[in-house]
């Protein structure tokens, strides 16, 4: 498990809100903006899809049933409490749950289709070190998702009232993105920013 002291100091936040039975479960509200982010994945089965930031995995149940039949879901987080609330769903074989930072990914190159950050990417210390690696582990032409329940305004405006642990994580404005992803190897395709939420989507490049 690599990760760096801000990395513990993150997982051990998270670890917290674990044992608080936070982040478990999504809201209706949150349903409803999953749905349409969901339509917009199109995830396929047969589909390998890297889920950073899974948490307790309420998000790789359902791409655990989208991806089926012959697909495969690697989740991955930062927190060992959230990685063992991930377990205790008992989600199928093709589920995979891994505990350390994603600049880290234990898969060989270009072997996802698809990279669905949810709810995750500000709380992420190494964003380019991240997506140098979301690109290694993409396929050529593979998508990359950045997505939120809550537009970057609001987002941002949540953290730097949150606890002090994650009141410095922000969502990054278009420019930076763009050009984040640029230098990783992705070209951004749309940006959402609306009360449906956020949603960025990269394509890397061939």
């Amino acid at each position: 498990m690599c990760m760096t002291q801000d990395d513990r100091e993150i997982a051990a936040f998270f670890d917290r809100c674990a044992e608080k039975g936070l982040m478990c479960e999504f809201d209706d509200a949150e349903r409803e903006k999953l749905a349409r982010f969901l339509l917009h994945w199109d995830v396929q089965g047969g589909q390998r899809i890297l889920e950073p930031g899974c948490g307790s995995g309420r998000l790789t149940w359902v791409l655990a049933g989208a991806t089926a039949p012959g697909g495969e879901v690697y989740a991955n987080d930062l927190s060992p409490a959230m990685i063992r609330l991930a377990h205790e769903r008992k989600l199928p074989s093709y589920v995979h749950f891994s505990c350390g930072s994603v600049s880290h990914i234990d898969r060989e190159d270009g072997c996802f289709d698809q990279v669905i950050c949810l709810n995750v990417f500000p709380h992420i210390v190494d964003k380019t070190g991240a997506l140098k690696e979301f690109a290694r582990v993409l396929k050529n032409g593979g998508r990359l998702w950045i997505n939120h329940f809550r537009n970057r305004e609001d987002l941002n405006h949540f953290h730097e009232q949150a606890a002090p642990e994650i009141s410095g994580h922000v969502l990054p404005d278009e420019h930076a993105m763009r050009r984040m992803m640029h230098e990783a190897g992705f070209d951004v395709t749309d940006i959402l920013d609306d009360s449906g939420g956020y949603s960025l989507r990269a394509v890397k490049h061939s």
